[in-house]
């Protein structure tokens, strides 16, 4: 697998994921997902090289395919071998109050069924 990546494979592949296809990017992201299992398993940064070609974003904007499949192996590529930046909650939904989203912030009910916001936090409303 080695060979594979030293005469280029992780660029090509990278290279070809706007392909339209679903069956194809199924093809390529399946590729791609065994290259970086390998490497995991060898303790080689075949990551770092998907990154570098660019194919980590490209795997990203799969995330917003309307196949199911493209999207939940996308999914699945980024958890397993790029994870989540530090910081950042993946789970992170909105909280809404009337026709504001408020991030980040927990709520409490009130007794008087007026909602307060905890401190330290701070409110980011849009």
């Amino acid at each position: 697998m080695h060979d594979l990546v030293e005469f280029g494979a992780i660029n090509a592949l990278c290279s070809v994921i706007s392909a339209a296809d679903p069956k194809i990017l199924l093809v390529i992201l399946d590729a791609i997902d065994s290259i970086l299992r390998v490497g995991k398993s060898s303790d080689r940064d075949y990551a770092g090289y998907v990154d570098e070609c660019d194919g980590l974003d490209a795997i990203e904007n799969l995330q917003t395919h309307e196949n199911d499949n493209v999207y939940e192996k996308a999914v699945a590529i980024i958890e397993t071998y790029f994870g989540v930046e530090e910081g950042e909650d993946e789970n992170l939904v909105p909280e809404v109050h009337g026709d504001t989203f408020s991030f980040g912030l927990p709520v409490n009910k009130a007794t008087d069924g007026v909602q307060q916001q905890q401190a330290p936090l701070q409110p980011f409303n849009f």
